[in-house]
């Protein structure tokens, strides 16, 4: 519920941002409260982001609940303060201090989750070995690691063609078409993780990926 609620606010922000560009096709005519509002519901979506991430792999640490609150009170500062700079697209880093606290609440739940994939598909490997885990419970504790990997170089590119555009007052076409292959790929790692194919679990577990789940195999 809480990651499809946070995919939902992200493409809420496409529709808040994108369409009105489709409508009028120049910027003076966009109101401002469009792009307002597009920043406001990425920030919302990656706090609920966070939220899943702990729901998921830190339930009842109180760290990771703290770090939750972080997350939100960094995001909410920083849509908070675009609209007090003036800087209602939150896209110019150089004089929009509410821009890097922003930038945070987007930065931190994805190299949360890069360390929680990766750290539970290292446990989970050793389990394997003994026979205690089977290989596609495994492998999606490492998909998981990949999915916060790319969500983390998509923040990357995304604050590098800020910068750009700050200085030059242009987006790099590079940038911006890496933009847009880190937008789609985090997603299908993810998809993947919820709905394998059968020919992919088979490839995973060796072939046994069907015998694994039938109890009179066993």
């Amino acid at each position: 519920m809480l990651i499809a609620a946070s995919f939902l606010l992200w493409v809420l922000s496409y529709l808040f941002y994108d369409v009105p560009y489709a409508i009028h096709r120049v910027d003076e005519l966009v109101p401002p409260a469009c792009s307002y509002a597009s920043v406001s519901t990425v920030a919302l979506g990656n706090i609920v982001f966070a939220l899943f991430i702990r729901s998921v792999f830190r339930p009842d640490s109180r760290w990771a609940g703290a770090l939750v609150v972080a997350i939100a009170l960094c995001a909410l500062s920083g849509v908070v303060g675009t609209a007090w700079i003036g800087d209602w697209a939150g896209v110019d880093p150089i004089a929009n201090p509410g821009y890097w606290l922003d930038d945070f609440g987007s930065f931190a739940p994805a190299l949360w989750m890069t360390t929680e994939g990766f750290a539970q598909y290292f446990r989970a490997r050793r389990r394997l070995a003994l026979g205690l885990c089977e290989p596609m419970v495994c492998h999606r504790f490492l998909l998981w690691g990949v999915a916060g990997v790319l969500f983390a170089i998509l923040e990357g590119i995304v604050t590098a063609n800020d910068f750009v555009n700050a200085l030059t007052g242009e987006w790099s076409h590079y940038l911006t078409f890496g933009n847009a292959l880190f937008e789609v790929a985090p997603v299908a790692v993810i998809w993947l993780v919820f709905f394998p194919p059968a020919a992919y679990c088979r490839w995973i577990g060796g072939g046994n990926a069907t015998r694994s789940r039938d109890p009179s195999a066993r």
